[in-house]
């Protein structure tokens, strides 16, 4: 799915009131999608305060080497549901931060 269906997908669960009730959430999806979900978020955590994406994950980004897998070695599937647990109600300022840095750097997120 693409990462700004996803992201649409998970805004109206926001906040989640469980760890039960965030995977309930993710079950529906696929691992590809479920990793795509935290790979965006921790790069929204990394955007936070900027407008652009910055050089560093540019240069990953336009070569491909950054897309919906780069977290998957450091969250196991079965993390993703406490991850988004635990980021709660920051997953909306991530989420948007990755949508404005992306949009603003003309990034095609269908690359993502």
């Amino acid at each position: 799915m693409h990462i700004d269906d996803l992201i649409n997908e998970i805004r109206p669960h926001i906040p989640f009131w469980s760890e039960k009730s965030a995977q309930r959430f993710i079950e529906k999806f696929n691992e590809d999608d479920r990793i795509a979900l935290v790979s965006a978020l921790y790069f929204g955590r990394s955007h936070l305060h900027l407008n652009e994406v910055n050089d560093d994950h540019m240069k990953y980004l336009r070569s491909g080497e950054m897309n919906r897998f780069w977290d998957k070695d450091c969250v196991e599937d079965d993390e993703i549901a406490r991850v988004l647990y635990e980021k709660n109600t920051n997953l909306t300022a991530y989420y948007d931060a990755f949508l404005r840095c992306t949009t603003n750097s003309n990034y095609d997120r269908s690359n993502y």
